[in-house]
Parts: C-alpha cells; sequence; structure tokens
C-alpha cells in the first residue's frame, strides 16, 4: 500500500507514535539530499517503507526536499511540545551576576 506522508501520520495512534514517523521521514529525507547533492543519484525521490506502509514523494529539487524538510522538523517541534508542555521562568535581572 502506498500513501502520503500526510495519510502517514494522521494514521498514528499516539502522540510519540507521531513524533517517530515525523523522524523516519525527515531522515529519509536528509539521505535523500545526501545522496541528489553529492551526484551519487539522479532519482529526485525517495521511499520509505516501514513494513506497514510504503511512502513514495518526489521532489524536483534540493531545495524543495530542504523546504520540506523545515516544514517537518516545524511540526515535529509543535508535538514534541505537545508531550512537554510550556514553562517560562522569570527571573529579575539582579539575580544574575
Amino acid at each position: 500500500m502506498t500513501c502520503t506522508e500526510k495519510l502517514y501520520i494522521e494514521n498514528a495512534t499516539s502522540l510519540e507514535e507521531r513524533l517517530s514517523r515525523y523522524d523516519q521521514i525527515i531522515e529519509a529525507l536528509e539521505l535523500q539530499m545526501l545522496n541528489v547533492g553529492a551526484g551519487n543519484s539522479d532519482i529526485d525521490e525517495y521511499t520509505l517503507d516501514d513494513g506497514q506502509v510504503k511512502i513514495s514523494t518526489t521532489y524536483r529539487d534540493v531545495n524543495q526536499m530542504a523546504k520540506a524538510i523545515d516544514r517537518f522538523q516545524f511540526l515535529r517541534q509543535k508535538i514534541i511540545n505537545s508531550l512537554n508542555g510550556r514553562s517560562v521562568v522569570i527571573r529579575p535581572w539582579r539575580g544574575l551576576c
């Protein structure tokens, strides 16, 4: 079964699983960027197969892959923030000396 990244991530049953799927997609994109950037590959697509689903996506150039990685990392960070929560510590400036 071949699907898109969107469906692959949407079908995750937990935030931890979604985070893992973002990591897998980012890693596959980075490896493909290395192959294309180094001239080792004329293929402008990558495939991710985790045993249950197969994702195949085509990008036109390295810049598109870099933008996709940035978007996936942004979304990944949102998941991390949901898992860990956010907090702010306010301290007086005099206490920093």
